[in-house]
């Protein structure tokens, strides 16, 4: 029995599809059923989050010892508190535990600014995959789907502090709200106002020590609309 024959008896404990269980780690179901039937091979970054899900590595390479590394990974019930708690633009919370419920995303090499600006790095390098609830990816392709870390106090209007993690839907633009954008090289997190007429945007902080700032709208590139952002209070 080779290492994806194990890696099926992973998915069928869990009980789920090929495309349930894909899900889970942000690939696609036909890539995934590739890894199944060794068509692909199981690549270092999906085998970390096998074992990141409690799976054994040396049972799934080698087929020796039990399959997963703690007894009952697989089945137990998640009643621990909240592994952290998501915050949406509009005020909204909903708590993350260990469930099926999530699905995970990459979280990209780049530090969105709430101050005074990041320069812009390339997505291409992700540091790791970070979990958001299904629930809060409706409507949305889940290859579209973002993350990235926060660094400054310009949005704490929003509960949006230091360290804390914002998701977006990559490119999507639809109406005043909040943004990741790309000014002039540097990469912010900020409320904007588009003015349609006069070809501007202005771009917002969500704390009173930062005054608003008005730009022309080919300064600004828009690389995602912010769904919401995982939150650890600091005080």
């Amino acid at each position: 029995m080779d290492i994806y024959v194990r890696l099926r008896e992973v998915r069928e404990k869990y009980g789920e599809s090929q495309a349930k269980f894909a899900q889970r780690f942000g690939i696609a179901q036909n890539t995934y059923g590739q890894y199944e039937i060794g068509k692909r091979s199981i690549p270092d970054d999906f085998k970390t989050m096998l074992a990141e899900l409690g799976v054994d590595m040396n049972w799934l390479i080698t087929g020796q010892g039990d399959m997963f590394a703690s007894p009952g990974a697989a089945t137990e019930e998640s009643d621990q508190d909240p592994v952290a708690t998501f915050i949406t633009p509009r005020g909204g919370s909903v708590p993350v535990k260990s469930t099926d419920d999530f699905v995970l995303v990459p979280l990209i090499h780049q530090r969105l600014s709430a101050g005074p600006g990041q320069e812009y790095l390339s997505e291409d390098t992700i540091r790791r995959m970070v979990p958001i609830p299904n629930i809060l990816i409706n409507g949305y392709k889940l290859e579209d789907i973002g993350a990235a870390e926060v660094r400054g106090d310009s949005m704490t209007g929003l509960m949006l502090f230091d360290g804390d993690v914002a998701f977006f839907a990559k490119r999507v633009v639809s109406q005043d709200g909040v943004y990741v954008i790309n000014v002039d090289g540097e990469v912010y997190i900020k409320r904007l106002s588009f003015d349609p007429f006069d070809s501007s945007v202005t771009i917002i902080s969500e704390n009173d020590r930062y005054a608003p700032r008005t730009v022309a709208s080919e300064r600004v590139v828009v690389l995602g609309k912010v769904i919401g952002w995982f939150h650890k209070h600091p005080y």
